[in-house]
């Protein structure tokens, strides 16, 4: 019954909506209207501390439809929501008639590609249980898609062993890649390589590798730093005569060495990418990307003829990006406009790169350009103390040795209370006076923000981020020593882990959560910003210190804000109109890459959700 489930919660808002508008209703309260008079409602229980604590579990979210009904993009998102998933039970419905094997694979391929995970596992659940029809290689294939693409990789397990135990085909080079991808993400680099090396080296029940497979673990070496492993794949990739690494796969290397601060290796890469062609004869070019992250350690090392070499062909290669990234959008529009001419749907089969993609590809060149801008000022800048400062402390710390970082996801147990004062005390001992603040930033990304308001602050606030992907981790940190702040400390792992390991009771000014990553599916346990993580908050915020959240997906706005809505006791909304967020961020508020990115896409949505601690 768990697909069935998963459904139902995917599916929730269509049936659920009716209801909570009724009750809603009948309790006098206009859907739609005065939100303040909503949260008064909730708060009516707070005539004690003790009756209002018994009190909580009575609290009901605040409705998906009241939400929808404050904001165009809310709304927008509600109504696609609740017809994706009307559209979905149709297709069911008319699966269940047809008992078409296609049929059932096209369901759940879409199902998965679109992460609607709960419809995926019933289409799979109705075309085996209920029409007795055996799942073939596409079937299973698909299925494992989908609990890839939404982070499920336990049910993954079960779907690749159910496969290979009872499908009459056994997983081909889609099926292991699929099922790679999930092993890596999670950071089983080791059990990935290991079903690499059966598909290598000839096991009778794998298929050969392809250079996906291969691109597949690189990607991931290069997020948990991983040399070691991501030269095991190139030795691997080297043993197969009908495969050729391609850019990507030479980028992913170089990038490697980089957060090891190894330029030579890096570089080295990169020339050695320059000398190879495809398999259809064409010379590969460098990624403008890979030109910046070795630009940026070069740079920082002290390698400053490196850096100067890097630098001149990342902004050709740039801007060469940037160029064929406008004829694909271009090409992309054209083709739309002849789909519509001729009343047809557009061809999923086109090699052209969608809109979407385009602006991918145009805005990390983009960032690349930018990045080197940043590189150039640190090289040309008259004060010749923040280099040699930089270089010393990349030279005698390096990554993994520096205090500036703690990798607390390495870490086997939970820090005693006396051990996380301490080393809370040291954050403000090391630098030799007495810090007024300290602030939080969760989902540090690319580290643009943080360092940017460590430099403002540098006289002021320590400043903490936390952030479970290690490369993004050290590209901060590298970044902060360009600037030549020393109020940083970074926190590598997940958000709840870190707070609950590193941070004591109220010691922070301020936490912010710029942009995270929303939650895959609408059913997924994997949520940051959930009742944990505000229940860490208010311990680790002082009495009316503040939490800011930003986001430009307004599925996910809509989920933090239901989330605060049953925590009234803990926070309160600051927003002068009584709604829980804003829709425009603060015009000092900073830079950050994926605000950047969603721009270059014109994707305007944001929301600005700021809370103030209560105390209890």
């Amino acid at each position: 019954h768990m697909a069935a489930k998963r459904k139902n919660e995917e599916s929730r808002e269509v049936s659920d909506t009716r209801e909570n508008d009724k009750k809603k209703s009948s309790n006098g309260v206009v859907v739609g209207g005065d939100f303040a008079r909503f949260v008064a409602e909730q708060q009516q229980k707070d005539t004690s501390k003790e009756e209002h604590l018994s009190s909580l579990n009575e609290l009901q979210p605040t409705p998906y439809s009241q939400l929808a009904k404050l904001d165009e993009g809310m709304n927008r998102c509600f109504r696609a929501n609740r017809k994706r998933s009307r559209d979905a039970q149709t297709l069911l419905k008319r699966a269940k008639k047809l008992k078409e094997v296609k049929f059932f694979n096209r369901l759940i391929r879409d199902f998965g590609n679109d992460k609607q995970f709960g419809f995926a596992e019933e289409a799979f659940r109705i075309l085996e249980k209920e029409c007795n029809i055996e799942p073939n290689a596409y079937s299973y294939t698909n299925l494992l898609n989908a609990c890839i693409r939404v982070g499920e990789l336990k049910r993954a397990r079960e779907v690749f062993q159910k496969m290979e135990r009872d499908c009459d085909e056994k997983p081909n080079e889609v099926t292991c890649t699929v099922f790679v991808k999930g092993l890596c993400e999670e950071g089983l680099i080791d059990e990935a390589l290991e079903l690499v090396k059966d598909m290598v080296r000839g096991s009778a029940s794998r298929p050969r590798a392809n250079v996906r497979t291969f691109s597949t673990i690189l990607r991931n070496c290069v997020r948990y730093r991983d040399v070691n492993s991501a030269e095991a794949t190139f030795s691997l990739m080297r043993e197969c005569f009908d495969v050729l690494p391609d850019a990507a796969c030479y980028e992913y290397l170089s990038k490697s060495y980089a957060s090891r601060l190894d330029v030579e290796k890096a570089e080295k890469t990169l020339n050695e990418l320059e000398l190879q062609q495809d398999e259809n004869g064409k010379v590969l070019n460098i990624p403008a990307s890979a030109l910046a992250s070795l630009a940026g350690v070069a740079a920082t090392v002290g390698k400053v003829d490196v850096a100067k070499r890097a630098i001149a062909k990342c902004r050709e290669r740039a801007d060469e990006e940037q160029r064929n990234a406008e004829q694909f959008s271009s090409n992309a529009n054209n083709s739309s406009e002849k789909d519509r001419s001729n009343n047809q749907k557009p061809n999923d089969d086109s090699t052209t790169p969608s809109k979407s993609v385009s602006n991918f590809f145009k805005a990390r060149a983009s960032d690349a350009l930018r990045e080197i801008v940043e590189i150039e000022a640190f090289l040309s800048n008259d004060d010749d103390v923040i280099r040699q400062e930089a270089k010393q402390r990349a030279e005698a710390f390096g990554v993994d040795e520096t205090d500036d970082i703690v990798f607390v996801h390495k870490q086997r147990e939970l820090a005693e209370t006396p051990a996380i004062e301490k080393f809370w005390a040291s954050r403000y001992e090391r630098k030799g006076k007495a810090f007024m603040k300290a602030k939080l930033e969760v989902c540090s990304g690319h580290g643009d923000w943080i360092t940017s308001r460590c430099a403002k602050e540098k006289e002021t606030t320590e400043w903490f981020g936390i952030e479970m992907r290690e490369n993004r981790v050290a590209l901060t940190w590298i970044k902060s020593l360009r600037l030549g702040v020393r109020n940083l400390t970074m926190l590598c792992g997940l958000a709840h882990e870190c707070m609950r390991k590193q941070i004591p009771n109220e010691v922070l000014d301020e936490i912010y959560v710029n942009f995270p990553d929303p939650p895959e599916w609408n059913g997924s346990a994997n949520c940051l910003v959930d009742g944990a993580f505000l229940v860490e908050s208010h311990r680790t915020l002082k009495t009316g210190a503040f939490l800011i959240l930003v986001t430009d997906d307004p599925g996910y706005a809509m989920r933090m804000c239901r989330e605060l809505s049953v925590v009234p006791h803990l926070f309160e909304p600051t927003a002068t109109d009584g709604k829980p967020f804003e829709n425009r961020l603060p015009a000092d508020y900073g830079f950050s890459y994926f605000n950047a990115l969603w721009t270059n896409g014109n994707l305007n949505d944001r929301y600005y959700i700021k809370y103030q601690k209560r105390n209890i």
